[in-house]
């Protein structure tokens, strides 16, 4: 496994930029694009999938005072070590062989934390331009790396896959890092994890008619709350795709590869 830090190249783009070097999009490429095609070509087809226009506006749009905290951060972080240290524990759970490859940049409106094929090969990226410390990286890192060893067998399609599909990757993050809270590994407030908990059996009943559903606008609603007024709580999905997975597991033993729909099933649920 190896660690790649590309965030180290963004910011000579923006020493660059500070000094007047030149062009934003030319001096961006010099520095930190060219250098990393693979791995950015990567991630902004498979994760943004936006016109290239979009990606050279954005480039233009940059002012370095923007990056200040993102400098402070990694000073600050041993981002090295949080990648072998977390890697290591998740593959004591599960192995995994190739054991992906961690790259760490700098993009625009990309997720904290995501799965992508460099190469190839599944690899686990995080983005670095939102986050103001370093304390959800190794919970970002279980959790992607969770995506990549189910991306061997599957790739999830219908809704009820991909609440199993994040179910599974929270409860490795909570295995593989046991110290942390459940509302750290789902990535939201107390406040709204017991909010989920205390409504736990109106989200089932919600989510339930849209199982079999592969409408990315459905997904990303009852997953992540996106959408339009009536739009379901933030990460609804996820939390219950996690009480699903934690409750089949528990009763199977911990049998992580269970296929989507006998998990579905067990639940009460018909995957469609």
């Amino acid at each position: 496994m190896s660690v790649h830090h590309l965030h180290q190249d963004f910011l000579r783009f923006i020493d660059a930029l500070a000094k007047g070097e030149g062009d934003p999009w030319d001096l961006y490429c010099r520095h930190y694009l060219d250098p990393h095609r693979p791995a950015l070509d990567a991630w902004w087809n498979q994760v943004l999938a936006l016109p290239e226009a979009t990606w050279v506006d954005r480039v233009r749009q940059i002012r370095p005072e923007q990056y200040e905290l993102l400098r402070a951060l990694v000073t600050e972080a041993d981002l090295e070590r949080l990648a072998r240290d977390t890697m290591a524990r998740c593959q004591s759970l599960l192995p995994l062989s190739p054991e992906p490859h961690v790259y760490y940049l700098v993009g625009f409106f990309s997720p904290d934390g995501f799965a992508f094929e460099v190469d190839g090969a599944w690899a686990i990226g995080i983005g670095l331009e939102r986050l103001t410390s370093a304390r959800l990286i190794p919970v970002l890192l279980a959790h992607e790396y969770a995506h990549c060893y189910r991306r061997r067998f599957t790739r999830p399609k219908r809704l009820g896959e991909r609440l199993v599909e994040e179910g599974f990757a929270v409860e490795l993050a909570a295995r593989a890092l046991p110290d942390r809270s459940a509302a750290d590994h789902l990535l939201m407030r107390r406040g709204q994890l017991a909010a989920m908990r205390q409504y736990e059996h109106r989200l089932r009943e919600a989510i339930a008619p849209h199982l079999p559903s592969e409408d990315e606008d459905v997904a990303a609603r009852i997953l992540y709350g996106r959408g339009p007024k009536g739009a379901l709580p933030s990460r609804a999905g996820v939390y219950l795709g996690w009480r699903i997975v934690r409750d089949f597991l528990a009763a199977e033993q911990g049998c992580f590869g269970s296929d989507a729909e006998v998990v579905l099933r067990s639940a009460g649920f018909a995957a469609g």
